[in-house]
């Protein structure tokens, strides 16, 4: 006869199979019981989960990295930073977003090493995974000496999404030399996309340190007819960055 101890051994394995499930209903149903069945001081399912980040199936992998995830300090190390990257770069953009909130948290109490594999990201090759890690840089603020070389490439990268997403770094950081500025502004200028050309201009405006050539630059594409929508975007610029040294004075 089983003992309850048989019945709950063979539950957690039935549901760590169904981790790799094709549909995500499933998938996500073993994930929940899992994860309600960690709660209740269950250590045989965060084992069982943990040993699922070396599964040789893909889905499997992050599936084990989402649960540990909701699970929470007592069981999401770094351990599951493996998978996170890798499910960065996935082409379902749901899986691409939970993993990149996945690595904030992560990131959260071990910037370093997570603030290094991101730039290490953003500079490889697949573009989701480039986008990504720059938005977990971003929302880190994860800095170092190597950070406006990556940031500075991305900004020029082939893919538009990556583009704007190293303009939203920008727009974020402290930079005393006048780099990230010069960055902008070359986006801003001759970006072949509209979009990248709005984006910087509006970045520039949360750039409280902005130089003159900065303002000039965005005082023209203000005043700019031929394209209303970076006009109206620098003006916007404008208007913050003058509010802001009214407030310094």
């Amino acid at each position: 006869m089983k003992t309850l101890d048989d019945t709950g051994a063979n539950l957690v394995e039935n549901l760590v199979r169904e981790l790799g499930d094709a549909h995500k209903t499933a998938q996500r149903r073993a994930i929940d019981e899992l994860v309600a069945m960690s709660g209740a001081g269950n250590q045989r399912v965060i084992e069982k989960l943990r040993a699922s980040l070396a599964s040789g199936d893909r889905r499997v992998r992050w599936a084990a990295a989402y649960a540990l995830g909701q699970i929470g300090a007592s069981a999401f190390a770094m351990d599951s930073a493996d998978a996170l990257c890798e499910a960065m770069a996935d082409d379902d953009g749901d899986i691409r977003w939970a993993a990149t909130n996945l690595m904030v948290q992560l990131g959260r109490e071990n910037l370093v090493e997570i603030g290094a594999r991101l730039l290490e990201l953003a500079a490889g090759g697949d573009r989701n995974a480039r986008k990504m890690a720059l938005y977990c840089i971003r929302d880190l603020e994860v800095g170092g000496v190597d950070l406006l070389a990556v940031v500075e490439r991305a900004a020029h990268d082939s893919d538009v999404h990556v583009r704007l997403a190293a303009l939203s770094v920008l727009s974020r950081l402290r930079d005393e030399s006048g780099q990230a500025v010069r960055i902008m502004l070359e986006c801003m200028k001759a970006d072949t996309d509209a979009g990248v050309r709005r984006a910087a201009a509006s970045a520039l405006g949360n750039i409280h340190g902005a130089n003159a050539d900065a303002t000039a630059a965005l005082a023209s594409a203000a005043a700019d007819s031929g394209d209303e929508s970076l006009a109206r975007a620098a003006r916007g610029a404008l208007d913050r960055l003058n509010k802001f040294r009214m407030e310094k004075r």
